[in-house]
């Protein structure tokens, strides 16, 4: 078996057509400025997202609006923590197993909203609030950490 070498030419070709096609397919991650996508469950707008009064953006807020990565995800204080979160808001509506009761389905992909598949999409959900009786947590006074914990302790229902 004889073995051919390819030009550098031919390489790079071949590996800027294979960078197109796993793009194409979304195999590859966005560039950093382009990986968060918060977006309005009710709009689809651009979301943004201050801070309520006296809060503190934490590292893992900053990280998470930055690269849309919930470092609280495999935690497992922050999922105890989400755990409590959940339990306190999330129950009644969603259910123990994030299955749904009076709220739609949190886990799988049935979902209502297909931006929930996402973390940031949850986030953009719990933060700013859905159609129906799902309220913006930020109006309630939640904090964007509690809303991290909560999506980490929800992954974890997911499996």
């Amino acid at each position: 078996m004889q073995l051919k070498l390819l030009s550098a030419s031919r390489v790079s070709l071949l590996a800027l057509a294979v960078t197109v096609i796993a793009g194409a397919l979304g195999l590859l991650p966005a560039a950093a400025g382009d990986l968060v996508d918060f977006k309005s469950p009710l709009d689809n707008s651009p979301m943004t997202f201050p801070l309520q009064a006296g809060e503190i953006e934490t590292p893992a807020v900053k990280n998470f609006k930055a690269t849309g990565v919930n470092e609280y995800r495999g935690n497992a204080d922050a999922i105890a923590e989400g755990k409590k979160l959940y339990t306190a808001n999330c129950i009644i509506c969603h259910g123990a197993d994030g299955t749904g009761k009076m709220g739609p389905t949190l886990v799988g992909k049935d979902v209502v909203y297909p931006q929930a598949l996402t973390d940031p999409g949850m986030f953009s959900i719990i933060y700013g609030g859905a159609s129906g009786a799902m309220q913006s947590f930020f109006r309630r006074g939640m904090q964007q950490d509690q809303i991290l914990k909560i999506i980490a302790y929800v992954r974890t229902l997911d499996k």
